[in-house]
């Protein structure tokens, strides 16, 4: 009984053994990917392109208010220790914080809507990388391909198809 059970583990081994020897396993780094890729660098200018737009024009509104803000200072300090606030000083003041006020929401919108859109271009190539990645295991005839990320302690290098599969979404990505 004993012999026979021993007999028959072997055989499970050999045959598990055979069979994942006949697995071809393969990873790639998404980032990477994403990154050296024609329609990554494409998604990151645009993104970039419009990060500048908006900070173009926070710098710009940023300016103003640092001039506002000067000249209520330097009439604030012409005031005499007792001496009210002329209606036009206060004028200013009122001036500036209100577009202190329209600077610190559109600062948040901005930032608010850029992360929106970066999601959007990432989704927007993730739908066209994921068909590549299909074929390129099909072809490759791969059993598994996976996405290298912080839930892999290890993975060897030699299984790494990130380059090979930049290549081949350049191939087919449509500028």
């Amino acid at each position: 009984m004993l012999r026979t059970l021993v007999i028959s583990a072997l055989i499970v081994l050999s045959s598990a053994t055979l069979y994942a020897a006949e697995l071809k396993v393969g990873h790639f780094e998404l980032q990477r990917l994403i990154a050296q890729s024609d329609a990554g660098k494409e998604a990151r200018d645009k993104y970039l392109s419009r990060a500048k737009s908006y900070q173009d024009e926070l710098n710009n509104r940023a300016e103003k208010l640092k001039k506002i803000k000067e000249e209520v200072e330097g009439s604030a300090k012409k005031l005499k220790e007792n001496e009210k606030p002329s209606v036009q000083l206060v004028e200013k003041e009122k001036e500036y914080a209100a577009l202190f006020r329209d600077f610190q929401r559109l600062q948040g919108g901005y930032q608010d809507e850029l992360k929106v859109y970066d999601a959007d271009l990432t989704r927007k190539v993730l739908e066209e990388l994921t068909p590549v990645v299909r074929d390129y295991a099909a072809a490759n005839k791969y059993d598994y391909l996976f996405r290298l990320n912080e839930s892999f302690a290890y993975a060897v290098e030699k299984r790494d198809v990130t380059d090979e599969l930049v290549k081949a979404f350049n191939k087919v990505h449509v500028k």
